[in-house]
């Protein structure tokens, strides 16, 4: 009779080999998730861009806007002082809140804060909710800047601090053309842009023509505040800028734009406008970025700025 051969399988010190590999992928993909999170989202690492000014700037117009004409009933006064005391207000919230604490607990506590607020004083101040509401915007980008010139030099000054790789401007720029890939989504964003401005006109002003001035300085202040921000977001995906804090603070500052219009029944044309706003300003960045290209990435240590 002939002899079978038997599989021998892997033995103990094997399995326990390829156990300790698979512990340190996962330890590794861990470290560099935490790492790519603080890179994104620590406010201690960079200071506020002008375009978060802007968006800090457009808050506080909205705020008044909105505080200012809300429905009556704020205490028995309505117009500017309740505004301001409500800009005021959210203002040095949100700046006190983003200065103290970091991402995971700051971002929670504004949510839930405007939750409360909207429960609590609501009712009694409608427009200083509303101005309120808006101005945590730009009182994220006061605790920001406050939290690096705090924080952040220090920081910036014991390595090891990761630092994003920005763009080199002192060498020419390279052609960025839109690919194959990339034109459908293009296009596809542009015309769904465009819908929903259209969609916001004729749903809302054609029912009620006299909303017209309305809805044009709404969808205004909403394009002014979420065309830069789509701008700023095609930046960053080609690392002409670093996103980080200010970048999250401004998109999600198109929200909260959207809830401090309740107080003058804005709230859809808002939300429609931003999302319009932020999906054309992307779409006006890249074409951008193709019709006189990009500058190539910095080398390894090189200190130019984007």
């Amino acid at each position: 009779m002939g002899e079978t051969g038997a599989t021998v399988g892997p033995g103990p010190e094997q399995e326990l080999a390829r156990a300790r590999k698979a512990r340190a992928r996962k330890l590794r993909k861990r470290r560099e998730l935490r790492r790519v999170l603080r890179l994104q989202m620590d406010w201690r690492g960079r200071t506020v861009p002008l375009l978060g000014w802007w968006v800090a700037l457009l808050a506080v117009a909205s705020g008044l806007l909105y505080g200012s004409a809300a429905d009556p009933g704020d205490l028995g006064v309505a117009g500017l002082p309740v505004a301001l005391t409500g800009i005021a207000g959210g203002v040095a919230w949100g700046a006190l809140v983003v200065a103290a604490a970091p991402p995971l607990i700051g971002i929670p506590v504004v949510v839930v804060s405007y939750f409360v607020g909207a429960l609590t004083f609501g009712p009694a101040v409608p427009g200083a909710l509303s101005a309120g509401t808006v101005g945590m915007v730009a009182g994220w980008m006061v605790g920001i800047q406050v939290r690096w010139i705090l924080v952040g030099r220090r920081r910036r000054s014991a390595p090891p601090w990761p630092q994003q790789q920005l763009v080199d401007r002192s060498r020419p720029r390279r052609p960025a053309p839109i690919t194959r890939s990339e034109r459908p989504a293009l296009v596809s964003s542009g015309v769904a842009s465009v819908g929903l401005l259209v969609f916001s006109l004729l749903f809302f002003v054609l029912r009620a023509p006299s909303t017209l001035p309305t809805w044009l300085l709404l969808v205004t202040l909403a394009l002014a505040w979420a065309v830069p921000t789509g701008w700023w977001s095609g930046m960053t995906e080609s690392r002409y800028a670093v996103g980080g804090a200010p970048f999250v603070a401004a998109q999600w500052g198109i929200l909260f734009n959207a809830w401090g219009a309740v107080g003058v029944h804005g709230l859809p044309v808002s939300v429609t406008a931003g999302m319009a706003g932020t999906g054309l300003g992307f779409v006006a960045r890249r074409l951008y970025d193709a019709r006189v290209g990009r500058h190539p990435r910095q080398r390894q240590g090189s200190t130019s700025s984007a």
